[in-house]
């Protein structure tokens, strides 16, 4: 059960404007805690200098959490994947950081207070933070796992309710699509109403359509945008994901998890994701 649970999909946070905003507040917050209770022997200071000291962690805090979540990140990519992202990850990621931070912290203190190197003291550390910071994490978490999936939940039940299946491809029915590769050197001929679905898969697309009623998929060399583009004068395809191109007509419902709502394609049991970003929008979009 607790594997089941930690397995479960969680959003992953890419907005630098949300990474800033989340490393300003954690360093303000344990500036404030820091400078408010005075633990590890903070008390023993007078306020000028308890608040130089606290000021100090709280700026460590700041960089220690931007590291993590702009340079880290960065360097993996292929575990720092939304559609890979969960419960478990994100608690296992919030505790490297606050790990980090303690480090850093503990490093800050070492410093400051002239102190040798000494590895109890930083086991020490280490092990009060993260045993202050583990439960508050773990009921955070699941809290907002709990809250962000009913909510979108609810939500893509109301788009579902309103949505207009109109066929945007009604106008020209045989209207055939030529998808071509990067390098010009192959191309895909596909009725534009059997097209499925387009993701990107590293430097290649990943076409899936209909063929005698089978879905059927194709690697391109290429890209979204290059693909976006080719696609412009079909108003039934739309880019609803930095790595999918949904055909609007081959959607039947939309469902929702903590990450946002999902759409299910009538054709192939693949789920596509839908970014936050583009939720007012797709809603709009179906409901036209």
């Amino acid at each position: 059960m607790i594997l089941s649970l930690l397995s479960k999909p969680y959003p992953l946070s890419d907005s630098p404007s949300g990474k800033m905003r989340a490393a300003l507040f954690t360093g303000f917050f344990v500036f404030v805690f820091l400078f408010a209770f005075r633990p590890f022997m903070l008390h023993r200071f007078d306020n000028i200098v308890a608040l130089k000291l606290t000021l100090g962690y709280g700026a460590v805090t700041l960089i220690m959490v931007l590291i993590n979540t702009f340079w880290v990140t960065t360097l993996l990519p292929k575990f720092f994947n939304e559609s890979k992202w969960t419960i478990g990850r994100e608690i296992s990621f919030l505790l490297w950081i606050i790990f980090t931070i303690g480090l850093g912290n503990a490093l800050y203190s070492m410093v400051i207070f002239n102190d040798f190197f000494n590895l109890r003291y930083l086991l020490y550390f280490q092990l009060y933070t993260l045993m202050v910071a583990v439960l508050p994490v773990i009921i955070n978490v699941m809290i907002m796992q709990l809250v962000l999936t009913r909510r979108n939940l609810k939500e893509a039940e109301n788009i579902s309710d309103h949505m207009n299946f109109k066929k945007r491809l009604d106008s020209d029915p045989g209207a055939i699509i030529t998808l071509r590769s990067d390098n010009q050197k192959e191309e895909l001929k596909i009725p534009a109403r059997d097209l499925l679905f387009i993701t990107s898969a590293d430097n290649y697309i990943e076409v899936h359509y209909l063929q005698n009623g089978i879905e059927q998929k194709k690697l391109l060399r290429g890209t979204l945008r290059n693909t976006k583009n080719d696609l412009r004068s079909y108003t039934a395809f739309y880019r609803c994901h930095r790595a999918w191109i949904v055909n609007l007509d081959r959607i039947i419902s939309v469902t929702g998890n903590s990450q946002g709502y999902r759409l299910v394609l009538n054709g192939t049991e693949t789920i596509v994701p839908v970014s936050r970003n583009l939720n007012e929008e797709i809603s709009t979009r179906l409901s036209m």
